[in-house]
């Protein structure tokens, strides 16, 4: 997924702070505002936008094909995952 991710990105300049700005406006709260837990459920979410957004473009659905929704759902799955509430790093911190 990495090595995708890097390989497209030079034709997509602008997708990383794209999907910073959609999870950010899904969340509507800043990272910083939320604390340190908010912060890393936005980062896991942006990566995990990118990925679905880069995974569609391959199999040829345009950007705007996609759901206006697709940032919250994919902020919502993030948040509501049993097994990202279960890892450590995020039991362990305090916002």
């Amino acid at each position: 997924m990495n090595l995708m991710m890097a390989l497209s990105a030079p034709a997509h300049p602008y997708l990383a702070r794209d999907c910073e700005r959609a999870v950010r406006e899904a969340a509507g709260i800043a990272p910083r505002e939320g604390g340190m837990r908010e912060a890393l459920q936005q980062q896991v979410a942006k990566g995990l936008l990118m990925s679905v957004v880069i995974v569609g473009r391959q199999t040829m659905v345009a950007p705007e094909e996609w759901p206006d929704e697709l940032p919250a759902a994919v902020l919502g799955a993030v948040r509501s995952s049993k097994q990202i509430k279960a890892d450590l790093t995020m039991a362990n911190l305090r916002d």
